[in-house]
């Protein structure tokens, strides 16, 4: 990732995390729910997304307090513009999170269905293979980052462009 190599660069530890983590017990339910091998019930699958950062809550915090700057993709925001998506209560969503390690930063990368469907073609899990669902996701996250002011980034063009979109916004950035 290319924000983490710079943080890197610029001599700061970094980590990344990348939700749903698919080594825990509750990352491998979740996998076999993207792939459609199962169809709980929404508000379940909801849970699970919430838990599965419950899973590595601890370890999170702890890099964070060891001075090691942890980046995060498709972490809290993520289960709020999907389940929202989903038609779930956008309070309900949140209690499941709220006490986890808060993002200093959030950025959303606009990317709109037909553009990642053409970047993406194989391999793709329930959700991606949803253009419809897809959409109802990108206007939640628009809708909750307006909301939460977090920053919105184009992400339709190359990756070394959008890096130079959110490094710029990071200029001012205190890392520890």
């Amino acid at each position: 990732m290319l924000l983490a190599k710079e943080i890197r660069r610029r001599g700061f530890s970094c980590v990344i995390w990348d939700f749903p983590v698919y080594k825990t017990i509750l990352g491998q339910r979740l996998k076999a729910y993207l792939k459609g091998e199962e169809r709980p019930d929404l508000h379940a699958i909801h849970l699970l997304y919430a838990a599965n950062k419950w899973e590595v809550a601890a370890k999170i915090s702890e890099q964070r307090e060891q001075g090691i700057v942890v980046v995060a993709n498709r972490y809290t925001p993520s289960n709020l513009a999907y389940g929202s998506a989903h038609g779930l209560p956008l309070d309900w969503l949140r209690t499941l999170e709220a006490d986890l390690p808060r993002p200093t930063r959030i950025f959303i990368l606009d990317v709109p269905a037909r553009t990642s469907f053409g970047r993406k073609i194989r391999q793709r899990d329930v959700h991606e293979k949803d253009a419809t669902y897809l959409d109802r996701v990108r206007r939640a996250y628009l809708r909750l980052a307006k909301q939460y002011k977090w920053t919105v980034v184009d992400g339709k063009s190359e990756p070394a462009v959008v890096h130079s979109r959110i490094w710029n916004s990071l200029r001012n950035h205190t890392w520890n």
